[in-house]
């Protein structure tokens, strides 16, 4: 970070509500999931009432939930969407470009699943900036007894995730603490292992 990044940017946050402003909170709300990401604009959401990182149990065939997001920025942004399960369900946009946003609206869920708020801006870099204008909050989860949401093609992206994740450790990962290096190989495979049987179970093929 430098003088050209303006305050506060580039960086997740978390939302402590009432709680004081400790570390012990703060790394217990991350923890919890009220989170989001951005490059300049706030960005709060909503699901019937439900923060991000919470979860809604809804019956049988799913149902309908409310969802408000309230975005602000310093620089103009142009559109804000919500996603469920990676797609767009509800957008409102923006031409001129402003710095408050507001969507309110239903929005169907079939089944279990996870809604996400995002928000971005046709401006490119400015001021020295590497990034453009851009938010997104962590999920609210959707839940319905007796179904199980897993996408087969996104568990491959991960186990390749995990894969370079360890190449990268085994290869060029500075080594302070023997201990602590053998702990994080240990949850790589770990994490690797269960993905993959979670593969077997629903019959995705990964290179199994």
């Amino acid at each position: 970070m430098g003088a050209l990044e303006a305050v506060g940017s580039n960086r997740t946050y978390t939302c402590l509500g009432q709680q004081e402003f400790n570390f012990a909170n703060w790394a217990k709300a991350v923890r919890q999931g009220n989170t989001f990401m951005t490059t300049g604009p706030l960005s709060l959401f909503q699901v019937d009432g439900h923060a991000p990182g919470e979860e809604i149990k809804l019956g049988a065939g799913g149902g309908t939930v409310e969802v408000q997001v309230e975005a602000v920025g310093a620089i103009p942004f142009h559109r804000i969407e919500v996603v469920l399960n990676g797609k767009v369900v509800c957008t409102r946009e923006d031409q001129a470009g402003v710095r408050r946003m507001v969507i309110k609206g239903k929005v169907t869920t079939p089944g279990p699943g996870w809604l996400a708020a995002r928000c971005a801006s046709r401006l490119g870099p400015t001021g020295g900036r590497k990034f453009g204008i851009q938010a997104h909050t962590s999920p609210v989860y959707v839940t319905v007894p007796g179904q199980e949401l897993f996408q087969p093609a996104a568990a491959a992206y991960m186990l390749t995730l995990i894969d370079g994740a360890q190449t990268w450790l085994e290869t060029l990962a500075t080594r302070l603490d023997p201990e602590r290096y053998a702990r994080i190989l240990d949850f790589h495979r770990e994490a690797r292992e269960r993905l993959k049987a979670r593969l077997r179970k629903q019959g995705g093929r990964a290179g199994l």
